[in-house]
């Protein structure tokens, strides 16, 4: 395994496991078991550590997406995808735990921008190859909404508020669906 990847996995381990004031050079260095050095050499900053963490579990969850198991993309396929993911944990308390580095790091803002430029493209790309194509404001909602019900599933931790994570998704796409147009 790549020093990098080593230092990605370890990060989200500690963020995970120990919460964002743990996700210091010097604790993520140790779970990586290497020095301290070579960490701060690939990620001088804890922000890049942390923005690097969410970009690796956006990777993640495309090859999720396009994993072999995963069968065809379909509009369905789509919304187990993003339900996996709302579910999961992993990735809300990643996204949580940015938010609360953007007060230490006001420059997070302009990854905040990119990262949702990026996602709403991916989706858009993906709905593309299915036929469709949908106006902005339609995609800006979907995400909002996913990204909220993850976020309260989040913070209710049961096993209703995962039914209701289920259900809010459900409209969510309902809706998505609604606004679909042939390219």
């Amino acid at each position: 395994m790549k020093t990098k990847d080593k230092i990605l996995n370890a990060a989200v381990d500690v963020l995970l496991q120990e919460g964002f004031p743990a996700l210091t050079q010097t604790r993520v260095a140790e779970a990586a078991g290497i020095r301290q050095g070579l960490l701060t050499y690939h990620f001088p900053t804890r922000s890049e550590l942390l923005m690097a963490v969410v970009d690796e579990s956006k990777s993640r969850m495309g090859a999720f997406r396009e994993g072999t198991d995963n069968g065809p993309l379909t509009l369905e396929s789509l919304k187990n995808t993003m339900t996996h993911f709302a579910l999961s944990k992993t990735f809300p308390r990643l996204m949580l735990a940015l938010t609360v580095a953007a007060d230490e790091d006001p420059s997070l803002s302009s990854w905040f921008i990119q990262s949702d430029l990026d996602t709403r493209q991916k989706l858009r790309g993906l709905l593309k190859q299915l036929g469709w194509q949908v106006e902005e404001n339609i995609l800006h909602a979907t995400r909002a909404t996913v990204i909220g019900a993850a976020l309260i599933n989040l913070q209710q931790n049961t096993a209703a508020s995962e039914e209701r994570t289920k259900h809010i998704i459900d409209a969510a796409f309902q809706n998505l669906i609604n606004n679909l147009k042939p390219l």
